[in-house]
């Protein structure tokens, strides 16, 4: 791992673990997992009001007067997709090639305490991490933004992660090819995930994010 990346983690797992001291030994439910095991669902509540309302109160207290481009995990399906694309209108689905990207990494739920890690564009020219702290209501629902902690360490630029069905829809047959491509060819060898032939079909019939 490049000395970006490893200080990048260094950083956001100080995150969790002060996460973990709240609680004792419990560990919060993570999207998606650190250890690719499934955690939670992206479409289980409060999931996507979580997020939701972390991207939108971040872009507010940071960017406010710029478009509003996200970039959500690979962790998730068509259906899903379209729960946090009504949520965060009018902002639109990053489409390969877009900058001023908005990028969820982790969101971690916890009780009555969530946080979301969200990459953003600083206004030193490159990508930065930052992370949303919540509090719940009663029953674990209506998280609101408390506030910001900022990491002052850079990020690669973002790579688009929204499913191929999105990204033909708003950005282009020819983008989605492309993109498909690109994921392939970046695919560990014997990975069948990555080939569309071989991957299994979602229930409903949805194809399966890559």
């Amino acid at each position: 791992m490049d000395r970006i990346g490893s200080a990048r983690l260094a950083s956001l797992a100080l995150v969790a673990a002060a996460s973990m001291s709240v609680v004792g030994c419990s560990a919060p439910r993570t999207w998606p997992s650190a250890g690719g095991a499934s955690v939670i669902s992206a479409d289980t509540p409060p999931l996507p009001q979580v997020v939701i309302a972390s991207i939108k109160y971040a872009h507010e207290q940071i960017a406010k007067d710029s478009p509003l481009v996200y970039n959500l995990p690979s962790d998730m399906n068509v259906p899903a997709f379209s729960t946090y694309e009504r949520g965060l209108a009018p902002g639109k689905p990053m489409c390969p090639g877009d900058t001023n990207v908005w990028t969820v990494r982790q969101a971690r739920i916890d009780g009555s305490k969530a946080q979301v890690d969200i990459e953003y564009p600083s206004r030193d020219g490159f990508y930065q991490t930052v992370t949303v702290h919540l509090q719940g209501a009663t029953g674990g629902f209506d998280y609101r933004p408390a506030y910001l902690q900022y990491w002052k360490v850079p990020v690669k630029d973002p790579v688009c992660q929204q499913p191929l069905a999105v990204v033909e829809r708003t950005c282009g047959a020819d983008a989605a090819a492309a993109l498909r491509k690109q994921r392939e060819a970046m695919a560990p060898a014997g990975d069948a995930a990555a080939k569309p032939a071989a991957a299994a079909p979602m229930a409903g019939g949805e194809e399966p994010t890559k």
